[in-house]
């Protein structure tokens, strides 16, 4: 059987710049469109509107977790793959992804009974179409991945949010309704699977169910049951206080948790595609492999760590002037989630580590550590609230979770955890006296405006590069990719 050619080995410093860089300014207009998509529905539509969507999505996203059964990270992580298998993959994934919609269809009003909120029947069954639409994009969408096809990747996640802030803010205008934040999550999706087969060329065909498929199974297993894990962890909390709160306080605690989530993951996101197959691809030589995720890391936290910093200590400010005062209630929310954002956009790359190495088994574990602690966590901060919940998961953050994870990453592998441990320092001290500055000036500053804040920001990315500019090893990354920067602007 002819095998399905593979990406060539990348990894060097250029070609690492190169492909994150690209998708870093590729996406800068998407998490632009995405930030501008939350600020006018919040002010259009009511906090109960994002509560019932929120509700919803604690189920859905169950199905989305494992609508491919890790399907698209073995066809990204494998070094040769046949076509009768990835046929396998796709048949599987399409049939599991339309299981999973039947029986979302199916759990409808019991779902609706749980929260006491009948609504939810017709907007759970609703959902069944993009949860359907998920498992047959599944494959394209992997091989795409796999080719380092980054420029059209960017392209169709830029169109995505297009289609779905245009949509979403027009019914949300007209509607004034919740219906108006499902259309949004439809139109991106449809455009994702449209984009995805166009641009993929795959053709589904007969399967082939050999050993090497079963071992591709048996990896995508590991990250499907990580990512169970992972749901539980990310929607035990939204459970709880939907629950015993009611739809309002979760539309506080949900616009916290999204205006610093969606930020973070659409930086994330398509750095993490363009890692984790040059990762895989560079397996064979350690120090390559270390430099290049070391590099991404350091760049990626210099990008986001000030901003999130600055929007912590600022929360109040920040949600008056984006969101109205009718969002206060969630700046303590968010001022407890930002503190953990700041070590989670480092600690969320850990991933890359296990999948690039294939480590399916070990991914799965420390997701099921991660979502025993965690919830366990959201069940102590409880009796204090949506506050007290994002409190306590925060503490816990850093005293259980962080150090287990790196240590367990650092296990096996060319990235050791003492090598996170020494990468992470210079951006901690960094972040520490930028905290130091923006405090300082905040009993002086008071009730912040549009053009203080935006001084502030400033500051506060000043200070943390001027402290992380001591270090040698962080002065050679930076200077590298403002050389790069200004080689491609020159062109």
């Amino acid at each position: 059987m002819a095998e399905v050619e593979n990406p060539s080995p990348t990894g060097t410093r250029g070609e690492t710049a190169k492909n994150v860089m690209f998708m870093g300014v590729a996406q800068a207009w998407r998490v632009a469109a995405g930030f501008a998509f939350t600020v006018i529905t919040a002010r259009l539509l009511a906090p109960s509107d994002f509560g019932l969507i929120a509700m919803v999505a604690t189920v859905t996203a169950f199905a989305t977790m494992i609508q491919d059964l890790g399907t698209t990270q073995a066809v990204i992580q494998r070094e040769t793959i046949g076509p009768g298998q990835l046929n396998s993959l796709f048949w599987i994934s399409t049939c599991l992804g339309c299981l999973l919609a039947m029986l979302l269809a199916v759990s409808a009003p019991a779902i609706a009974r749980f929260f006491h909120e009948p609504r939810l029947e017709a907007l759970t069954i609703a959902f069944t179409v993009p949860i359907a639409a998920g498992g047959v994009q599944a494959i394209p969408f992997a091989l795409l991945n796999r080719h380092m096809r980054f420029a059209e990747l960017a392209l169709i996640d830029a169109l995505a949010m297009a289609a779905s802030l245009a949509v979403g803010i027009v019914l949300a205008w007209k509607f004034e309704s919740y219906w108006a934040l499902y259309a949004a999550a439809c139109a991106s999706a449809f455009v994702t699977l449209t984009g995805c087969w166009i641009r993929s060329g795959f053709r589904p065909g007969k399967p082939q169910f050999d050993d090497e498929t079963r071992e591709m199974i048996g990896f995508g297993s590991g990250v499907s049951g990580f990512n169970l894990a992972n749901y539980l962890s990310r929607n035990a909390d939204k459970l709880l206080i939907g629950k015993l709160f009611g739809d309002n306080a979760l539309g506080f605690y949900d616009r916290a948790y999204r205006l610093l989530l969606f930020p973070l993951s659409q930086i994330h996101a398509p750095i993490g595609r363009v890692m984790i197959p040059m990762l895989s691809r560079s397996l064979s030589d350690p120090q390559r492999y270390k430099r290049a995720y070391m590099e991404c890391v350091s760049i990626l936290l210099l990008a986001t760590q000030p901003a999130i910093l600055f929007a912590t200590i600022y929360s109040e400010d920040v949600f008056r002037i984006l969101l109205g005062d009718r969002w206060l209630g969630s700046a303590p929310i968010f001022a407890w989630l930002g503190i953990a954002g700041l070590q989670q956009v480092m600690t969320s790359t850990i991933g890359w580590l296990y999948i690039s190495q294939g480590r399916g088994g070990g991914f799965f574990w420390i997701g099921l550590f991660g979502a025993v602690t965690t919830v366990a966590a959201f069940v102590t901060g409880l009796p204090w609230g949506p506050v007290g919940v994002a409190a306590a998961y925060t503490i816990s953050d850093y005293l259980i979770r962080l150090p287990v994870i790196w240590a367990a990453a650092g296990r096996v592998g060319p990235v050791e955890a003492r090598d996170l441990y020494s990468m992470a320092m210079p951006h901690a001290l960094s972040t520490a006296v930028a905290a130091i500055g923006l405090l300082a000036l905040k009993p002086a500053i008071g009730r912040a405006d549009i053009l203080t804040c935006g001084l502030l920001v400033c500051l506060s990315f000043a200070i943390y590069l001027a402290v992380l500019m001591l270090f040698p090893e962080k002065r050679a990354y930076f200077f590298l990719n403002a050389e790069f920067i200004r080689a491609r602007l020159a062109r």
